[in-house]
């Protein structure tokens, strides 16, 4: 009897944790599904002749949170919808609090050899292109702007609001 008891508190036992622990792993995996968005930044960039004008470039960099890979990012910003350039990124530091000086390089390093996946815990650079014509899909609204909006391989669209874009100081192409 004493070794019925004991076997069936060992199997008791075991069947809590494991079911206790896939709860948990699960519970987590959906509250982390978000990126983190770490840093936006905005820079005018004026084309070294006076007649080809000047370009606003934008920079995101996020961590990537789902235990899906991602299957494309898009800005929808105030006067555009562009696709994301995807790149690795290590190395990150936050920008310095004064931004008056131009900084030669950014705050990180790319390091993306291509044809890579992505997975959770991926520091990733989102660069908006202005290349291409890419329709924006029905479920995403048309009057909503300064939002990142990802997919995850056979997901649905979801939003990344960005409520604080950096403004680096502007630069003249030779």
């Amino acid at each position: 009897m004493v070794c019925f008891v004991m076997v069936t508190s060992i199997c008791m036992n075991a069947c809590a944790q494991t079911k206790k622990s896939a709860t948990g792993h699960k519970a987590v995996a959906r509250q982390d599904a978000k990126p983190v968005l770490l840093q936006a930044t905005s820079q005018t960039i004026h084309a070294g002749r006076e007649e080809s004008g000047s370009t606003t470039e934008h920079r995101f960099v996020i961590v990537w949170k789902s235990m899906n890979e991602p299957s494309g990012f898009f800005w929808k910003g105030e006067q555009a919808w562009q696709v994301c350039n995807i790149t690795r990124v290590k190395n990150f530091r936050p920008l310095p609090a004064d931004k008056t000086e131009l900084q030669e390089d950014l705050n990180y390093e790319s390091n993306d050899p291509g044809n890579i996946t992505y997975k959770a815990g991926d520091t990733l650079e989102l660069y908006p292109i202005t290349s291409g014509k890419h329709p924006i899909p029905d479920e995403i609204p048309e009057d909503k702007s300064n939002i990142i909006y990802y997919k995850e391989v056979n997901g649905k669209w979801m939003a990344l609001p960005v409520t604080k874009i950096t403004k680096l100081p502007s630069m003249t192409m030779p």
